[in-house]
């Protein structure tokens, strides 16, 4: 008798499907996005909290790309530079077949540009860091 997977399939990274400004970005080999926000408890009588104050949300990031990837974007950059980038939405669609699911950073720009490399590599990438301003999860 076949054992049955209870949850189906898992997400793993070969199931992402990426882009920026209409650009696939095939070679996206990290990515990382956060959402932070800061929260305190507001005090009053008593030892306890009374209430809650919530600050802004602030969303940062970064990724990792092949040079190849990289100068598909410049082609589409002013002058060639990340940088000059306006912001866009960056788009992640995980294409798992029980629960396919799209992440969207929304209004994403880059916060550095450059590249680099070393003897013996085969494929040079950058890591880029970004901020956006929300992520849609849904």
């Amino acid at each position: 008798m076949a054992i049955t997977l209870i949850n189906g399939r898992a997400f793993d990274f070969s199931q992402i499907i990426a882009s920026y400004k209409g650009v696939p970005l095939p070679s996206l080999s990290e990515i990382n996005y956060e959402e932070t926000q800061e929260k305190t408890n507001n005090m009053g009588t008593g030892n306890r909290a009374v209430s809650r104050g919530h600050g802004t949300i602030d969303v940062t990031g970064s990724m990792t790309l092949s040079q190849n990837d990289i100068e598909a974007l410049r082609e589409v950059a002013p002058n060639g530079s990340l940088l000059a980038l306006p912001s866009d939405d960056f788009i992640l669609v995980f294409t798992n077949p029980s629960n396919p699911q799209t992440h969207v950073i929304k209004d994403m720009e880059f916060t550095n540009d450059g590249g680099g490399g070393t003897t013996g590599d085969t494929d040079l990438t950058v890591t880029l860091n970004f901020v956006a301003s929300e992520i849609k999860y849904r």
